[in-house]
């Protein structure tokens, strides 16, 4: 799995230059901070000199700082996740916003799940799933979903529980789990800019993870849980199950829909 980092890492070190990047996060949930701590664990073994430009930036904030960017000739790094996906849409538009506006040539964006086909001049695209989106992004680059470059918290927690069930109750939830009585939808929880050691130490008290989300799924394979992935609303979780989980954490199976009848 790590040879996908380095290539990624490889590519930006020769976009950069010897300039530092500029670093567009992404707002989402506690979940998305596993992303948001992973690129950044990413960026300091690397050592990818870098510059934040935060969601919580005004626009004004954001459009100096881009166009400092664009006068510097520095490299911009969009965070990944399943923004380009239909649900949300935000990422392209800002992208393609970003690109048009500042001319920039210098694009690149973090692995992502694309459910259609993106053709925007100057911008390089990683997905992070070798099925859905690599079939609609066929130039698009593959590596790993950036969580996975996070080394697991060590939590003193032991296991005292039994099995935990975190589905979601969103827009991304298939619609077809009754939601057992005790369950706790932990990425809900929290932020994407929020500490991730709570959401570790969370999935640490159990042994067993049931989930429709993906980054719960993620964080509970590294402490090397027993997982139950489940499908969400689109390919997302199968998909990076597949590419990323299956051979690499045989104690994490996919349940699909099929499969719970």
């Amino acid at each position: 799995m790590r040879l996908e980092f380095y290539r990624l890492a490889e590519d930006i070190i020769r976009l950069a230059g010897n300039k530092p990047v500029i670093y567009v996060s992404n707002d989402g949930n506690w979940g998305d901070a596993l992303i948001h701590a992973g690129t950044l664990a990413f960026f300091r073994h690397f050592n990818i000199k870098y510059k934040e430009l935060p969601v919580s930036y005004s626009a004004l904030q954001r459009n100096l700082m881009l166009l400092k960017a664009k006068l510097n000739g520095q490299l911009i790094v969009l965070a990944g996740g399943g923004a380009w996906c239909g649900h949300y849409g935000q990422m392209a538009r800002a992208s393609k916003n970003m690109v048009e506006r500042y001319n920039f040539n210098n694009f690149l964006v973090l692995p992502s799940s694309y459910d259609k086909t993106y053709n925007i001049k100057g911008i390089i695209f990683y997905c992070r799933d070798q099925f859905e989106s690599q079939k609609n992004m066929p130039t698009a680059k593959f590596c790993h979903d950036m969580a996975f470059f996070l080394e697991p918290l060590q939590c003193n927690t032991e296991p005292t529980k039994g099995i935990a069930n975190s589905f979601r109750v969103d827009i991304e939830s298939g619609g077809e789990i009754t939601l057992p009585h005790d369950n706790y939808d932990l990425s809900s929880k929290g932020r994407h800019d929020d500490d991730i050691y709570g959401f570790f130490q969370y999935i640490s008290q159990f042994s067993v993870i049931n989930t429709d989300r993906l980054h719960v799924s993620i964080g509970a394979s590294l402490l090397g849980k027993e997982v139950n992935l489940y499908e969400g609303s689109y390919f997302k979780n199968n998909a990076i199950f597949k590419t990323s989980l299956k051979n690499s954490y045989p104690s994490t199976k996919f349940i699909s829909a099929e499969g719970r009848k």
